[in-house]
């Protein structure tokens, strides 16, 4: 196994989803501030655990900054201008560990990892075909949009806020219509090609990836579960 893999396999994938998950229920449902930072603290021992060092700096000023201007400025403001500081500071705060989970899910481990961890639990292909999927579509959009402002940027049509300015409308129709219908490209092709690699068989599936639960990793799933059962329960 490379270096790139060892770093993948810090944590095994069901543990970042158990981490995801508590996430996607703690954040709406009204946390206060100590569960707030109990959320947070955990989604940054999960980056941490997944050496994404700057993605932890990034997070925790951010949250810190967001906090502060959700306490100081929000109260002296009125009108649209603190609705608008009330979703800035206070929902996009309560929005960070969900997308900070999400991109650990989505970068840090190969969809293989993930196919290779739910064989081992023994799912259906039911559950496993659409999971794959799912984590394969996040890149491969990402993908496909890179390709399209290269193009564009070729073409002399470079996605930037002047060009947004002089021409919004030119820009909007170039860049989203060639971006749509690769995408509606993807959703036909990768079914297919899940099919193709024989998830639907019914004969068990190997794997060169090798995922295995360990003392941190049941550690996390028992942290992540305590923050879901306590956010949802007060």
């Amino acid at each position: 196994m490379n270096a790139q893999n060892r770093e993948r396999t810090i944590l095994d994938p069901r543990s970042k989803l158990a981490v995801f998950i508590a996430a996607c229920f703690s954040t709406f449902s009204g946390m206060s501030y100590v569960q707030e930072f109990a959320l947070l603290l955990l989604t940054c021992i999960t980056m941490l655990l997944c050496k994404k060092w700057r993605w932890v700096a990034t997070v925790c000023v951010l949250y810190v900054l967001l906090f502060l201007g959700d306490v100081f400025v929000v109260g002296r403001l009125s009108g649209v201008a603190q609705y608008v500081a009330l979703l800035l500071c206070h929902i996009t705060r309560f929005l960070l560990p969900l997308f900070s989970t999400f991109y650990v899910v989505t970068k840090t481990s190969a969809v293989g990892e993930y196919i290779s961890a739910f064989m081992a639990m023994h799912m259906p292909g039911e559950v496993v075909i659409p999971v794959a999927v799912m984590f394969r579509f996040v890149p491969t959009v990402q993908e496909e949009w890179q390709t399209v402002t290269q193009a564009m940027k070729l073409r002399g049509m470079a996605l930037t806020w002047r060009n947004m300015v002089r021409r919004p409308l030119f820009m909007l129709e170039n860049m989203l219509v060639p971006f749509l219908m690769q995408c509606s490209l993807v959703v036909d092709e990768m079914p297919a090609a899940v099919m193709a690699r024989g998830f639907d068989k019914d004969r068990p599936r190997t794997s060169y990836l090798a995922v295995r639960m360990r003392g941190i990793d049941w550690l996390m799933v028992a942290a992540s579960l305590l923050i879901t059962v306590w956010n949802l329960a007060l």
